[in-house]
């Protein structure tokens, strides 16, 4: 069997890298005849390698990324990156392609004759939208996606080839959308080194019995910053001087400063802001020392890894109450699950955690279980 693997819009601004990174360790620990492509998009900043004959990395070359990157359009830099795709799987006689994210081609799919087998991750499903606001507009605006995403996965769907849609960490949508060709798939945490003698109190000059809230990620206005700064600005000061809030993240273009005027000059809590991407030896440390973690996105329903990072070092989350992450807290026991919109939630849960040490721990090993590394890679790659 030839197997594809392919990513071509990898950043180092998330999660993506690590999700191709890691699958290669789990295929470099396999023992198989069959042989492995894995083909990345162009770029200075990462670099994939293997010591594994049945592996071949594979790159687009530097002007194929500048064709697509100037493309104006969606749909138009999806058909470029499509090209590629499957050009390398016809080149390279391809058996089954596997896409780390099935939603940018699902309209090339659905026109392209393949003569491989199919299967991809897809992060967007419509069952689980919900209208942002209120009012007319935003009613049409609501509906009119929904039925955009329906028909895009429908015309997918058209192309027989198209084995297997995975969904992260959502047991309950296969069944919603009624189709045997929806799977669910274990969204997995990841374990990496972490530094020798860090000390995060001692980096950032934390006070030894102050409360460390860990805001992690892409840093723009769905992570809810506005929120919970309002939360903390209205605790009693003899709390909020023993809070420190970690915000470690690339924040979109002006995002930033809109945030540092939500908080007062004379704040009582201590604010702590890295605005860039850090090494994963250093997430990894950051996680292990801080005490709760912070997930109350707004307007997003689907998985996120920050939630197995945490389970993974046994520290609870406060996660929005709607959506996948949601679900897998309460089913996982994995934190507290507040509307993120509610200011006072916010407050009294950050006050929950300030005045009860003993629930800054939690028990992550049944998430662990079933979302560990080996888990996500035979079920991404199992052809059938």
């Amino acid at each position: 069997m030839r197997i594809l693997i392919t990513d071509l819009n990898i950043k180092l601004d998330g999660h993506k890298f690590g999700y191709i990174s890691n699958l290669l360790n789990y295929i470099e620990s396999l023992s198989t005849e069959n042989q492995y492509f894995i083909l990345l998009n162009f770029s200075r900043e990462f670099k994939l390698e293997t010591p594994k004959q049945n592996i071949k990395i594979l790159t687009t070359a530097e002007e194929q990324q500048r064709v697509i990157a100037s493309q104006k359009h969606y749909f138009q830099k999806s058909a470029e990156e499509w090209k590629i795709i499957h050009h390398e799987c016809l080149n390279n006689r391809i058996n089954h392609l596997v896409l780390m994210e099935l939603d940018p081609y699902q309209v090339e799919i659905g026109k392209t004759k393949t003569p491989y087998s199919i299967a991809g991750i897809w992060f967007r499903p419509y069952a689980r939208m919900q209208k942002e606001g209120p009012g007319l507009r935003n009613q049409i605006v609501f509906w009119r996606t929904i039925l955009q995403k329906k028909l895009t996965i429908k015309w997918a769907l058209m192309n027989k080839s198209l084995k297997k849609t995975f969904i992260l960490n959502d047991e309950a949508m296969p069944n919603w959308l009624n189709n045997r060709r929806f799977f669910y798939l274990p969204d997995p945490y990841f374990e990496y080194k972490t530094i020798e003698n860090f000390d995060l109190r001692g980096k950032y000059n934390i006070p030894k019995d102050n409360l460390i809230l860990l805001q992690f990620g892409n840093m723009d206005e769905r992570k809810n910053n506005e929120n919970i700064i309002a939360a903390l600005n209205n605790l009693a000061d003899e709390k909020a001087k023993k809070i420190t809030l970690i915000i470690i993240g690339k924040f979109k273009e002006g995002y930033l400063q809109k945030m540092k005027n939500w908080i007062p000059t004379n704040s009582k809590y201590q604010t702590i802001i890295k605005d860039e991407f850090v090494s994963d030896e250093e997430m990894e440390s950051t996680f292990k020392q801080s005490d709760v973690i912070l997930r109350m996105n707004i307007n997003f329903f689907g998985s996120s890894g920050i939630v197995g990072q945490a389970a993974n070092h046994n520290k609870p989350c406060i996660v929005s109450n709607n959506g996948v992450m949601a679900e897998q807290v309460e089913k996982y026991k994995l934190g507290r699950i507040i509307d993120p919109h509610n200011v006072n939630a916010i407050k009294e849960t950050i006050e929950f955690y300030f005045q009860n040490p003993d629930e800054r721990q939690i028990d992550g090993t049944n998430y662990k279980k079933t979302h560990d590394l080996n888990t996500f890679g035979s079920t991404l790659l199992n052809v059938q």
